[in-house]
């Protein structure tokens, strides 16, 4: 810990990162150093894909292709079409984004409701191409290099390196995302390193101060979808 408390209200810090930088290990972590709540959105897609209306929804768009012999999602069915026909890819997401950004905007509004100091960590893979960036104190970027993260990626989830590619292709350019990023966070060389980077960076974010949600995210922007 930093031995900074921030004052009381609402902190969000939002992290990037190309696919494969282990993003989602550099949020726990900052999780950790300010004492805040990782908010998935990977994790919410995943209950999102659960709910046989939402299911319902996406045969309307993608049609039958989805379900597997029992009628239930087949994901990896679902993650080869819409990466192979992008028009399917958007149609997906005309689906979940909204009701993504309804649980962000919910699960924000539990965490102000607290009325201690709080800090939400968006662990949001299109989080500059949603705008979601413009509701957080500051962005975090984890670079790790392109061969790096493409040998990690494909280890873990089992792809081919053109799987990987048309992943990292659907988002914004890393090197773009780096660059409007307001600190790096190296992770080639393990937990360790990134934990001291994080350990570091701490203070600098524990000082800043809260803003309202309702300031940041206005509820006419939240109920738009936008």
């Amino acid at each position: 810990m930093s031995g900074v408390t921030s004052a009381p209200g609402l902190h969000v810090l939002g992290v990037t990162g190309g696919v494969g930088s282990g993003k989602s290990t550099a949020s726990k972590i900052l999780a950790t150093a300010l004492g805040g709540q990782v908010l998935d959105a990977d994790a919410i897609v995943s209950e999102l894909l659960q709910s046989p209306e939402v299911l319902d929804l996406i045969e309307v768009k993608l049609g039958a292709i989805v379900r597997d012999e029992t009628g239930a999602l087949n994901r990896t069915r679902l993650a080869d079409h819409i990466f192979a026909h992008p028009e399917a890819k958007a149609q997906l997401e005309g689906v979940l984004q909204p009701a993504v950004r309804r649980q962000l905007w919910l699960d924000l509004e539990d965490m102000e409701a607290s009325g201690g100091p709080v800090w939400a960590i968006l662990d949001v893979p299109l989080l500059r191409e949603g705008g979601l960036d413009r509701i957080c104190d500051r962005v975090v970027h984890v670079h790790v290099p392109e061969e790096l993260r493409c040998a990690r990626a494909c280890a873990r989830h089992g792809w081919s390196a053109e799987q990987w590619q048309a992943r990292e292709a659907a988002q914004m350019e890393e090197s773009e995302k780096a660059a409007r990023a307001d600190a790096i966070l190296h992770n080639h060389a393990g937990i360790g390193a990134l934990s001291e980077q994080i350990a570091a960076l701490a203070p600098t974010l524990q000082s800043l101060p809260p803003r309202p949600l309702r300031d940041r995210w206005p509820a006419w922007d939240f109920e738009l979808g936008r």
